[in-house]
């Protein structure tokens, strides 16, 4: 009896574990044409349970007998790519298959998207535009800065290099311009962090994907910060590799920097006195000779070969240096090309609770310029994340970076200024007899030479960043989660500048009896948030909400010391200051609460609407105005879901869209505050509080249309209708307040952006592939309301504000182009005048002509312009209205003067007419080929740099060797065109290029072949060579027309003495095991 109820409680035991054992689930994973589709990942994210496909594409996993208890469960397979695939599975003991088949998603409708969204989204489902790049094309050729990954490939993101300088940041604008005193920077994401100190620190090869919103109708959720868009970057985290995998990947670049256009050079001729052995003379007639003068008696002391006209003296640059000795190119000498390398080392896991990915970089950038180190970068990175149970999961990301640059240009030198003013016949690295570079080299030159600022100033960058997040989700339900994230980004940056005693300069400086500088600048910050998120299905609807709570605070920190005068050379210490030294200290903190709802339906997967409504508090608002709204409302209809679409056949994706949103800008630090200055003693008032200052205000209306052709052509069009009012202007204010100005939210701007993209797979199957993409822009901005006096701003006040005005318009003096801009005009005060300044009533037309400069001068009656070393007209006046007197200077530039007297007008507009990108991407078997161009239409770039050149006669327009007589210009010709750099539209010069900005041709060995090779121990070998800003087609003058300057390069196009950017030619080797 004992043993038959022994043997019965031996069954109930072993029951369950006999009816539910343990399940094996097995199948492939293949694409269309059946080939296997590696590294696939299927898994049961209940379960948190998956296994990988090999080399066949095969997987296999098992389940344990206490979690298959017979239930239903979602088996989903997914592949970088594709549309991802889920099946529902009942879980018993024993083996099951199940084999799917993958869809490659061409069109990327699945593709998921986390910016400007409440939840992720697949891209089919979003009402308002975001733009994602993915790591396979930030890859093909990866940027210094991650930023600028995105240019030409995203349509309405602007993207302006100002300098070329190694380590220097770039300047963005997304759509228009939506501030006239702030920038244009949009808000920047990294894994969670928003960023305070910019991206320049952040390395770009460990991009995941980057997302683009551009304007308030999608940035509202962003709040008081993101009228200028947002952009986030997501890094790896090892999550895309196959499960219970570790791959480890290797990737060395090397290569070299050098100037795109080295065939630049100056004028190699002059309007000095020589003799036929090309020796310089003095006023007396005789060989100059001086301490500083060259063997041939270049130097202080020289006569300029002058013509004696009538009325005043002239000369031409048409005796050539040549004569006097070899001429040496110094644009050559001082562009020299530089080094650069990336070492790049990355380990990445992916099992069912545990994800990370680490990685170090070391970036090298060595410019173009001589005895420069150029811009070092060392990153390390770690991401992770855990399941630490199945509804509780943890995300880390950790970031750190070091750099070190060298700084060519510091206060009082500018290396690339003095560049334009040194003649042929002298060479910047002309030593003295002690081995020391001459600090001028031209002995004529007011300007430093620029090799001596570089070796004798030595100026460096010392940066440090440290990015943190830390986010925690709970899901106790399928309908509702919690999140909480916490996190941290701060910025040490270090400046240093020595100059030892001892140091020369042209005129007295401060340097020359040595000065050393230090600052420190520290900006942290510190963001928390909570949220809650809802979603939940009834039949057909799928309802979600989610509601935030934030908090920032940021804080920024700058010391800086000064001390003049040095006891002793070669100590870069503030003990060796014998000197005063200048101590100044500066800090600010910003505080930021915000909160937001937003709520959203999905019906049948056809018709989608969002609403949200957000509200921020800053300190930086004045006091009655602290806390601000904003809302979003938006809405999808995806007509090619209808029954009674019709085109279904070929056209399988067509969505109508539409939203509206508002997003601010925030005022700056001190612009709410009374301010004043204390100097000597005596407190004196600056600019008037304003407890009423708001932030200004984006309203943008956002209309789009999205297509997908044939499974090959993805397609969208976009218009954007954005206004911002509110604008922060400083406005005067009557002698009564006692404060000179207030700044008040005075104007407003208003734009309008026409976006196109096109993605079209020509042709792909397992052996080849060819793809091509297409994005355009075109914008138009204008000021609509202005209240306050018009000013001049931007660099050289060379742009105007006012209202009715377009934004990027340059105004300055204009010079007559033809005769008939010599109308005669009534000036305000009744008199008569004509528009050209000193042109006299009457005038005949027949005494001017246009030249061959495209300028109306006056040639007299009779005459014309090529008659002045014929008829010796040159420096004399001529008659131009038949009475016989000399009225005007033969030859010379007529300046403009408008109907109320004056000779400030536009004279140019920075906007172009259209952008374009447009890039190809062609694969056969193991060999790809990749290229990016990048093309600017119309738009006009102040060349302020050749501006400069003409005042010493060193810009190749002056030189006159080789001309006929009767084309020659002399040099106060060229004189009346720099007149004093006062802006006129000379040098307006039309920004239309056509760039390749990237080019990288590889191979990629194929998987099979390494692993006859080398069995399993290398998973991956490619190799590329890579190019960078390769080629440019312009008319532009300058180094480069991708030129800006000032608050905002993106509006400010002004060339005026920066590093250049070059080309870079790399090769790069990549191997994962």
């Amino acid at each position: 009896m004992l043993r038959k109820l022994l043997a019965a409680a031996f069954v109930v035991v072993l029951a369950p574990s006999i009816a539910f054992g343990q399940a094996v689930i097995t199948g492939t994973v293949t694409d269309g044409d059946g080939e296997p589709l590696i590294g696939a990942n299927v898994v049961i994210d209940e379960l948190v349970i998956g296994s990988a496909t090999d080399l066949d594409g095969r997987y296999t996993f098992e389940v344990p007998a206490a979690q298959a208890r017979g239930q239903n469960v979602a088996l989903r397979a997914k592949f970088v790519g594709f549309s991802p695939q889920t099946r529902v599975i009942t879980l018993n003991s024993g083996t099951q298959t199940q084999d799917f088949v993958l869809t490659f998603d061409r069109l990327r409708l699945d593709e998921v998207v986390v910016t400007g969204v409440s939840s992720a989204t697949p891209a089919k489902k979003l009402a308002f535009t975001v733009d994602k790049l993915d790591a396979s094309k930030v890859e093909l050729a990866p940027a210094a800065n991650a930023v600028q990954s995105i240019q030409g490939k995203i349509a309405g993101a602007q993207i302006t290099q100002a300098s070329g300088q190694p380590g220097d940041g770039v300047a963005v604008r997304l759509r228009g311009t939506t501030s006239l005193t702030g920038s244009s920077a949009p808000m920047y994401i990294v894994d969670g962090v928003i960023l305070t100190g910019g991206l320049a620190d952040i390395d770009a090869l460990d991009i995941e994907s980057i997302e683009v919103v551009k304007g308030a109708a999608a940035s509202s959720l962003y709040g008081a910060r993101a009228q200028n868009g947002v952009i986030q970057i997501t890094t790896k985290r090892g999550g895309n590799i196959a499960f219970n995998q570790t791959r480890v990947t290797v990737r060395n670049e090397f290569g070299s920097n050098n100037l795109q256009f080295s065939d630049f050079k100056a004028n190699e001729a002059h309007d000095l006195l020589i003799d036929a052995n090309g020796n310089f003379l003095n006023q007396d007639g005789v060989k100059n000779t001086c301490d500083t003068c060259l063997a041939s008696g270049y130097g202080p002391g020289v006569e300029i070969d002058r013509l004696s006209g009538t009325d005043t003296p002239v000369s031409f640059y048409d005796n050539p240096y040549s004569a006097s000795g070899a001429l040496t190119n110094n644009f050559d000498e001082f562009f020299t090309p530089g080094d650069t390398y990336t070492n790049y080392i990355s380990v990445s896991q992916n099992s069912a609770k545990t994800n990370f990915h680490a990685s170090f970089t070391n970036f090298q950038e060595g410019g173009i310029l001589p005895g420069m180190d150029g811009y070092n970068r060392k990153s390390f990175r770690v991401n992770l994340d855990h399941r630490i149970s199945d509804d509780v999961q943890l995300s880390t990301s950790t970031y750190y970076a070091g750099a070190t640059r060298d700084v060519p240009r510091s206060s009082g030198f500018n290396p690339f200024f003095g560049l334009m003013f040194t003649n042929p016949l002298t060479s910047l690295s002309r030593r003295d007899d002690n081995g020391n570079l001459l600090v001028q080299a031209d002995p004529l030159s007011v300007e430093e030479n620029p090799l001596y600022v570089i070796e004798n100033v030595d100026t460096e960058d010392r940066d440090s960043r440290i990015l943190g997040n830390a986010r925690l989700r709970y899901e106790p339900t399928d309908w509702l989660n919690l999140e909480g994230n916490v996190s941290y980004d701060r910025r040490d940056s270090d400046f240093l500048r020595f100059a030892d005693r001892g140091t020369e300069s042209i005129d007295p400086s401060n340097f020359n009896d040595g000065q050393i500088l230090r600052s420190n600048t520290i900006s942290e910050a510190l963001n928390a948030d909570l949220t809650v998120s809802l979603q939940q299905t009834f039949d057909q609807l799928t309802a979600r909400g989610q509601f935030k709570y934030q908090a920032e605070s940021t804080d920024f920190i700058t010391q800086s010391i000064t001390g003049n005068t040095l006891t002793s050379e070669g100590i870069a210490d503030f003990s060796n200051v014998n000197g005063d030294k200048i101590v100044s200290s500066n800090e600010r903190t910003i505080r930021l609460d915000g909160l937001y709802a937003t709520g959203g339906i999905d019906f049948a997967d056809k018709y989608i609407a969002d609403v949200l409504i957000r509200r921020d508090g800053s300190s930086l608002f004045g006091a009655e105005e602290r806390w601000q709204t904003y809302y979003r409302v938006s809405g999808a209809w995806r007509v090619s879901e209808e029954s009674f679409y019709p085109f279904g056949d070929w056209m399988e994706e067509f969505k109508l869209r539409f939203s509206q949103g508002t997003a601010g800008g925030r005022p700056g630090f001190e612009a709410q505050y009374e301010t004043f200055t204390l100097s000597s003693g005596q407190l004196s008032k600056g600019t008037l509080g304003n407890a009423f200052l708001k932030p200004e205000l984006q309203t943008e209306q956002e209309f789009g249309v999205e297509m997908g052709i044939m499974n090959r052509i993805s397609a969208s069009l976009v218009y954007a209708n954005a206004k911002v009012e509110d604008q922060l202007l400083v406005v005067p204010l009557p002698g009564y307040f006692g404060f000179g100005s207030q700044w008040q939210n005075a104007g407003t701007i208003e734009s309008n952006t026409i976006e196109a993209s096109l993605d079209f797979n020509v042709f792909s199957d397992r052996n080849k592939s060819l793809d091509i993409g297409i994005v355009y822009d075109r914008t138009n901005q204008e000021i609509t309301e202005f209240n306050t006096n018009p000013y001049k701003t931007g660099p050289s006040s060379a742009f105007y504000y006012r209202n009715g005005e377009t934004i990027g318009a340059m105004y300055g003096i204009h010079f007559l182009t033809d005769v008939s801009e010599l109308a005669e005009q009534t000036l305000q005060d009744g008199s008569a005048a004509t528009t050209g300044r000193g042109v006299p009533t009457g005038f005949q037309a027949s005494a001017f002509q246009t030249n061959d400069d495209g300028l109306l001068v006056p040639v007299g009656i009779g005459n014309s312009y090529t008659d002045g070393f014929a008829k010796g007209l040159w420096g004399n006046r001529v008659d131009v209205d038949g009475d016989g007197d000399g009225d005007m200077l033969f030859g010379m530039p007529i300046k403009e003067v408008n109907d109320e007297g004056q000779n400030f007008q536009q004279i140019g507009d920075v906007l172009p007419d259209f952008n374009l990108g447009f890039s190809t991407n062609f694969s056969f078997k193991g060999f790809s080929a990749y290229m990016l161009w990048n093309a600017q239409v119309g738009g006009d770039i102040y060349n302020f740099t050749k501006q400069w050149a003409y005042r010493d006669g060193r810009h190749q327009d002056q030189d006159q060797l080789g001309k006929a007589d009767g084309d020659k210009k002399p040099a106060q010709y060229y004189e009346a065109l720099y007149d004093a750099t006062a802006v006129n539209d000379w040098y307006i010069e039309d920004g239309t290029y056509l760039k390749l900005r990237e080019l990288s041709v590889g191979y990629r060995v194929p998987r099979q072949r390494l692993q006859s090779w080398f069995g399993n121990s290398i998973a991956g070998l490619s190799v590329n060579l890579i190019g960078r800003n390769l080629l440019t087609f312009t008319d532009y003058s300058g180094f480069d027309p991708d030129v800006g300057e000032g608050s905002d390069a993106t509006l400010f196009r002004f060339d005026g003495f920066e590093y250049p950017k070059y080309r870079t030619f790399t090769g790069r080797v990549e191997i994962q095991f």
